[in-house]
């Protein structure tokens, strides 16, 4: 499926990068392997940690909240920590520019639903 790019913050030399594909976002950030961190976590098996400056969080729906506890499982000062799994599909990967020190995971829309207030 082809991605919809919402918007990007380019801080420290990343990229990380925000991506809507229907039924998911795709969120492209910083590969999050500190021990310490993981230690701390008990991640589900098969997921990932990715680390993005809070402001891509801006690029979300107006009125979708970032809901703690998951997929948000950690709060930093000027970042977000967030757990999923790993994007594999070979079409989405050719769609992104992706450093080493980068990684890229899922999150379904309904673990994030926008409010319908908004």
């Amino acid at each position: 499926m082809a991605l919809r790019f919402l918007g990007k913050d380019t801080v420290d030399g990343g990229s990380p990068t925000l991506f809507d594909d229907g039924d998911r976002y795709v969120l492209q950030g910083w590969r999050v392997t500190d021990p310490a961190v993981l230690a701390r976590l008990d991640l589900p098996v098969g997921s990932t940690l990715v680390e993005v400056p809070k402001e891509l969080m801006a690029f979300l729906p107006p009125g979708t909240p970032i809901p703690a506890g998951g997929p948000m499982v950690m709060e930093r000062t000027a970042s977000y920590v967030f757990c999923g799994p790993p994007i594999t599909d070979p079409a989405v990967l050719a769609q992104l520019d992706l450093p080493g020190h980068e990684t890229v995971i899922e999150i379904p829309k309904a673990a994030m639903p926008a409010l319908e207030d908004a």
